[in-house]
């Protein structure tokens, strides 16, 4: 049996401008690490004796990636303008990461990630981290949703991937399309029985997400986390896939159907994993109103479920 990936490792270079923006750096640490991330930060090891310049070297060296959090007090001090004495430690860490993008920007990019909290500006980032012309990461809130691309970029889990090449077309040159004769069709001679007209197939379109997660926060037992586990790995089941459908966890409902929802929104056979959910939730809940609502809303929006 292969063992499990090792977490990924980050260190968080932050300044303690006042004390709440040291308590928002905090709970996004909490965060972080809540979604199996190893976050580091100095708070825990401030509560032993350490030699704060080896911590932080060492921080920064066995990390994946440092974050740095934008924050008036992180610019002027790592650019330079902070008196002798002042936020030494992010005077020494912003140093560490500069020797890193001198040494080899490009290498650099792929370590050092700019991140901006709730009520934080990238304005506040040090002009050596490349300003607009590099990316930085907005966090809106301490939530999957709120933090999704950051969370792809840490995990390895990107939401836009490069689709395999197909086959090259063969095209004939100007000259020999012009050189082949014009075939016409045999003609008519008899009158074959025109088929009367047919309506047209229905046109499937994705439901709208809130109403297809109303409809989900109805489903009897939707609420209990484990009720949930069951849903995508019956899901994963009738798709084939080995393993459960693949949807970040959360403890609130309602946010972890609209990440279910959004995730179905974004394979590239969103009716099979819309019909997968339904027949998962008719074996768990057969006669629910829940299911029903579920049933009406795929339903409404052109996709066979065949007869009830």
């Amino acid at each position: 049996m292969s063992e499990a990936p090792s977490p990924v490792r980050v260190f968080i270079s932050y300044a303690h401008d006042d004390q709440k923006h040291v308590d928002r750096v905090r709970d996004f640490w909490i965060f972080l690490r809540s979604c199996g991330i190893d976050a580091e930060l100095d708070l825990p090891a401030n509560e032993r004796r350490q030699d704060w310049s080896l911590w932080m070297l060492r921080g920064i060296r066995d990390s994946r990636y440092a974050l740095v959090v934008a924050s008036p007090q992180y610019k002027r001090r790592a650019e330079g303008d902070a008196v002798a004495g002042e936020g030494m430690g992010v005077q020494w860490e912003a140093g560490l990461l500069r020797r890193l993008v001198y040494e080899d920007p490009a290498a650099a990019l792929g370590r050092i990630v700019p991140v901006v909290l709730p009520d934080g500006s990238a304005d506040d980032l040090p002009a050596w981290l490349g300003g607009a012309s590099t990316s930085h990461y907005t966090v809106g809130e301490f939530t999957v949703p709120g933090a999704e691309p950051l969370l792809r970029l840490l995990t390895g889990q990107p939401y836009e991937t490069v689709p395999e090449l197909g086959a090259v077309p063969v095209l004939a040159p100007r000259e020999q399309a012009l050189r082949e004769p014009l075939t016409l069709p045999d003609p008519v001679v008899s009158t074959a029985p025109v088929p009367p007209p047919q309506p047209p197939p229905a046109t499937f379109v994705f439901p709208e997400q809130k109403a297809l997660v109303d409809a989900l926060m109805a489903c009897a037992g939707i609420h209990e986390l484990a009720v949930r586990h069951e849903l995508v790995l019956l899901m994963g089941e009738h798709l084939g896939l080995g393993h459960a459908f693949p949807v970040p966890e959360s403890p609130v409902t309602r946010t972890h159907l609209r990440a279910l929802v959004r995730g179905i929104s974004r394979t590239l056979t969103r009716d099979a994993a819309l019909k997968a959910l339904y027949v998962a939730l008719e074996e768990m809940v057969p006669d629910d109103v829940g299911t029903a609502g579920v049933r009406a809303v795929l339903t409404g929006a052109g996709l066979d479920l065949g007869e009830e």
